[in-house]
Order: C-alpha cells, then structure tokens, then sequence
C-alpha cells in the first residue's frame, strides 16, 4: 500500500520548521534551481554517462512522466537494484517529482533478500539490470515475481528484456512529457514530511527493518554534511561505495544534487581505477568505509600526484588503524575523517578539519552540530558521567521517522524527547567526542556492511548435521571484521566447511554475507542463564588468527 502518511507529529514538525532545521524542501526543488542556474555543469560522472544538470532534470522528467503514465502516484515504492550507474539517479529523481519513495536495494543481494524486501515494502515498480558481474537479475526476478502480488511494473537496464518487463530506455527515450502534463506532475510535488526512500537495513533481528526517511530529514542530514566539512558547489564528490548503502545515498547522490557538485560514481571498487578516477576527474572529497581507505592508498599507482586534488577522506563503518590515518596524512596529504553514524540517524560525529593532531586518532569524531548525545548505563539506563562506557543515545533532526510496518522496533530505539537509541556502547567526552568500543546489537561489520549474526544462524540451525550455531565477527586488517561461524554438531556428525557454505547457497544467500571460517566445539562458553558468551568466542578467533600470523 502507499506510505502517504505523516511519520513525525505536527509538534515536531513545527518546532523543527521554526528553529529552521527543516526547510520543506524536496531534492526535485534543488534539482530544478541547479538545472536553470548551472545547467551546463555537469553533475553526474559514472561508467558510460556526463550528465548536465540540464540533462538530468530533462531525462528525470521525462522518466516521471512515463512512470506516471505506467501507474506510479504518490506514496508507491519504486524498488531501484542497480550498481553506482547514472540510472539510478535519473530513477531517484523522477520518483521524487512523483512524490513516490525510492527503495535502494544493494546490487549483491540475491532471491532471500531482495523477495523479503520486495514483499515487505509493497514495491509497485521496480529498476534492475539484466546481467551484472555474471549474476542474471532476471532470472532472479521471474522467480521471485509470481509471489509479489503488488509488483507491476519492472524496468530492465540491459539488452535483454522478457516480454513481461520493460527496457528503461523506453522510458528514456519515448516523449512521455508531451503525454502527461507539466502540471501533473507538479502537482504530485510531495509533502517534505512524508516519506521519500526506505532503506533496509540489518538489525538485531534475523530480517531487516525498513527505514523510512522523509525529505526534509534527508535534507537536513545532508546539510550537516556540507557543514562539518565546509562544503560549496565546486567539490568534486567520489563515490565507490554501493548505492544500495546510505552512504552512497547521502553523500554520492544527494549531496551534489543539493548543492550542485559533480559526483563521480565508480561502478565497483577497484583501488587503481579508483586512483585513475579520481586523478582524472579532480576529485576533492569522498566517503566510504575503512577498507576503501587501505585500498585506495596501497595501489601501485597511489602517489602524491595522483591523489593531490583529494583532500578529505571521511570514513566510517569500521575502525580506522592509526597507522592507516598517519599514512594518509604524512605520504599523501590526505585529511582523513573518523565518523560515526546509522541508516537511521544519518551522520553524527565527524573529526573536523579543524581537529588538534591527537583528536584524529583513537576518536569516532566531535558531535555535528545540531547533534546531541549522552551515554546511559546498561542496566539502570541512567545518564552517565562522561568518559563512562555505556549505549550511545542520540537527538539530531535528520533522525529517520520509523521503522516501516514496525511499531514496536521504532518505539524501542525512538525514545522521549527526540532520542535514539544506536545500540553502540561507546563513551563520550567533555568536548563532545565520541568513541565507539562495542556493539549492543549482534551485527559483524564486513567492509562497513552489516551482517546479522542471527540471519546466518538461523539459517544453519536447519542444516541437519548442526546442533549449535553461533556467528561472529573475527577480526581482519582490510575488511575490518569477517564472519566466523562456531558449530556444534549433532552427535556422531561431521561438518566441513565446504558443505556449510554450500548449503548456505542452496538458501540464496549472498556471497559476502557467508562465513569465512568455521570451527567446530564440543560446548561453548554460557552464562548462568544458557546464554552463549559470544565475547568469549570472539576473544578466543582473534587469539587463534593472531597465533597464525607469521611469528605468531
């Protein structure tokens, strides 16, 4: 059904509208300002395409009308799985001017993911490729398609297109604007408080949860954004991180949009076209996750050169190694920025360009402004005194305005008085510094992407040769963490690691998402109450990995 309701109450709204946090504007708003006062720039840099702001306004029109003329209105989701391609912002923009909501789905998920997700969300339309990285997207979607009563329009970017679909340059190239009236579509302008992208995120549970942004929180998160780093209309924005992934949502497509920057997308990561891409386009800033980082500044044509125009990496997902910052600064010249923050309240913290020498290590970043936080005790959920360990709380105006279709998951983070509950024990200083030590919530961050343990899990808890199951992260230097699945087998049985990841794609799971270790226990570690000590396990991989190394 359309999300066309209201997800934050008229109090909130009027008390952000006033203290001018939100500024009711939708990034179609921007778009058109761009397209008439810089038409000629260009804004969009990926595999094959240089979009004008000009051109992206006329083609995302264009493609409006078409969904318009197909059955999109207000309030649809429009599902859009395709890697860092200039379709996905065209699609996103005339979504926008239909006042639909754009569902990013990550290129590599498969049938498990992408049918929960399709089904869950209602999806009306969906954008996906036909072949990409020898994955057939349509042999996926014909089967997923029969169960997804409200799916019923899908548009295929690629050569091949089964009778049942669409080529999306039919919507492209067909004059649909001379079909549907320019004030049709004006007049499907959203609400900026009503939803404008759901984004799926893992969580605590073996399914993710549907996070619903509106426009005026995505704007102000974007806005927060330009602030921390001093942003103006000639950056040069790099992205390599996957659209599917609100990185790349924020910062590689919104951003430039809302501030008319160029962005250059990378279609997927390879450090040394990186390097060329990024030399070859005069990129100035980027944000991505730790191992893109490592990457980056290791291939065998990174130099001072190559990299001069880059002047802020921002990173966040994964801890930064010290040395990997010191590297940057001192080799390249490279202003690398800690920082912290979620699908569902955006970025909080930042190490600013400003930041004393000691504050660039060791810290996740100063709060943004407008950002509030505070640590609570675990137990007694009291504040804290600062430098105290405890969950991280969170109050900042480009919080999300719920979970999609659960109540009870939004009412457990969303707390009185604007708070958010992240789930991350860290501690915070007097000067607003945050840092993160733990994780609350059962999740492996594999190269900045979350993993739910208990997905996995539940998953191999059906393998007939497995009695206990338990995931977790081990550590490694590139992709920060790695999944390692600890398995007790059913007595007499035996398990190797080739069948357990077999099995785990008999299921359709996606390949980053399987375990890359198994080791096999009579019993684990448990509390007095039948609790697995996954810290223990966790302590004990990371013995084992570092007795390993060479010397170990």
């Amino acid at each position: 059904m359309p999300i066309n309701e209201r997800y934050h109450d008229a109090d909130i709204i009027e008390s952000r509208l006033s203290a001018g946090d939100w500024v009711d504007k939708t990034l179609d708003d921007y778009l058109q300002v761009h397209a008439a006062e810089r038409g000629d720039k260009i804004a969009m840099i990926d595999r094959r395409w240089q979009l004008t702001f000009a051109e992206l306004e006329r083609l995302s029109h264009r493609v409006a009308c078409g969904l318009y003329h197909f059955g999109l209105r207000p309030g649809d989701v429009v599902s859009a799985q395709l890697p860092n391609w200039a379709e996905w912002l065209i699609m996103h923009c005339a979504i926008t001017k239909v006042g639909a909501v754009t569902n990013s789905i990550g290129a590599m998920y498969r049938q498990k993911e992408v049918g929960y997700i399709l089904g869950y969300a209602g999806t009306r339309m969906m954008l996906l490729p036909d072949n990409y990285r020898r994955f057939d997207y349509l042999d996926m979607i014909t089967e997923l398609w029969p169960s997804l009563p409200a799916l019923e329009q899908i548009f295929v970017v690629g050569e091949s297109v089964p009778n049942r679909m669409r080529s999306f340059s039919e919507l492209l190239e067909t004059p649909w604007e001379e079909e549907v009236a320019p004030e049709t579509i004006a007049a499907c302008r959203p609400d900026p408080n009503q939803v404008a992208t759901l984004m799926f995120t893992s969580g605590t549970t073996a399914e993710p949860k549907g996070v619903m942004h509106t426009h005026n929180t995505l704007v102000c998160g974007t806005a927060q954004v330009a602030d921390a780093f001093n942003m103006d209309s000639d950056e040069v924005i790099f992205m390599p991180s996957p659209i599917g992934h609100s990185t790349a949502l924020l910062v590689g497509a919104r951003l430039p949009m809302q501030y008319g920057m160029t962005t250059v997308w990378q279609e997927h990561w390879d450090a040394e076209e990186a390097v060329e891409l990024v030399d070859r386009h005069r990129c100035t800033f980027t944000l991505s996750a730790t191992p893109f980082l490592h990457g980056l500044l290791h291939a065998p044509n990174a130099n001072r050169e190559t990299l001069e125009s880059l002047k802020v990496f921002a990173c966040g997902g994964a801890p930064i190694p010290r040395e990997l910052i010191r590297t940057a600064e001192e080799d390249f010249g490279l202003f690398v920025s800690a920082l912290y923050g979620s699908s569902e309240a955006l970025i909080n913290s930042a190490v600013f360009l400003s930041a004393p020498p000691e504050r660039r290590f060791g810290t996740d970043g100063a709060l943004l402004d407008g950002c509030d936080g505070r640590i609570v005790d675990l137990d007694t959920e009291a504040e804290t005194s600062p430098e105290e360990e405890g969950e991280l709380h969170v109050r900042t105006p480009a919080l999300f305005a719920g979970y999609y279709n659960d109540a009870d998951a939004t009412n457990a983070v969303k707390l009185e008085d604007g708070w958010y509950a992240t789930g991350d024990l860290c501690t915070l200083d007097h000067q607003g510094y945050v840092n993160v030590v733990g994780r609350k919530k059962d999740m492996i961050i594999r190269g900045g992407a979350n993993i739910s343990a208990r997905e996995i899990e539940e998953l191999l808890f059906t393998h007939p040769k497995i009695s206990v199951v338990a995931c977790v992260a081990m550590p490694d230097p590139v992709l920060s963490e790695r999944v390692c699945a600890y398995v007790i087998c059913e007595q007499g049985q035996a398990l190797a690691f080739e069948e357990m990841v077999e099995f785990l794609r008999a299921k359709k799971v996606s390949n980053w998402k399987l375990p890359e270790r198994l080791e096999l226990r009579d019993a684990f570690p448990m509390t007095p109450s039948g609790k697995i000590q996954k810290f223990m396990l966790r302590e004990e991989i990371a013995g084992i990995l570092k007795q390993e190394e060479p010397g170990g």
